[in-house]
């Protein structure tokens, strides 16, 4: 009850109800199951085809998170990214999901699929993290995928949150030849 009223704001208050009691320990419980979840490679990463409208023709995919809970099966990107988001764990899980895109993408490119591209969500707090670059450049080392068939994608609020500093990033991601796209 008092965190609820902290979020309110000043001058707020809440009253304890059983309803917040069971809340909070859901929200504890998938936050130690997501932690779990990291440790046992337990997200996955779904493609979503990317069309061109003049060619009909597959052009790239985008990255997807999801996680296959050992008892809930999958498990809704509307519930984890929400609590990735609020306990940081997004920069972890966003590692997790950019090196498999760039694995599946070099194996695609191995095979003849030369001209395909993966495009992959950057949240807030990943695009706000210190070691964004050196992550990206380690992974890019680890999986030999060209740079140029990278997309990453960054949400408006992520650019406006300091716009001095993601100067600078976007064109530490260009001189990579590192795609990015506004989402």
């Amino acid at each position: 009850a008092m965190y609820r009223a902290k979020r309110r704001g000043k001058g707020c208050s809440q009253r304890f109800a059983p309803h917040l009691y069971e809340a909070t320990l859901r929200r504890i419980t998938l936050e130690n199951d997501l932690q779990r979840a990291l440790d046992q490679g337990e997200l996955v990463v779904y493609y979503q085809p990317i069309v061109s409208l003049s060619t009909h023709q597959t052009t790239g995919f985008e990255a997807l998170v999801r996680w296959h809970h050992p008892d809930r099966g999958i498990v809704p990107p509307g519930e984890i990214i929400p609590c990735l988001e609020e306990t940081g764990l997004v920069v972890r899980a966003g590692l997790i999901v950019l090196r498999q895109a760039c694995t599946q993408l070099q194996q695609w490119h191995r095979q003849g699929w030369t001209d395909l591209t993966v495009s992959v969500n950057l949240s807030v707090r990943q695009f706000a993290s210190p070691t964004l670059l050196a992550d990206i450049d380690q992974v890019l080392a680890e999986t030999g995928l060209n740079p140029a068939s990278l997309k990453l994608e960054v949400t408006e609020s992520a650019i406006m949150e300091n716009a001095e500093s993601v100067i600078t990033l976007l064109h530490a991601l260009r001189d990579r030849q590192i795609q990015i796209s506004i989402d």
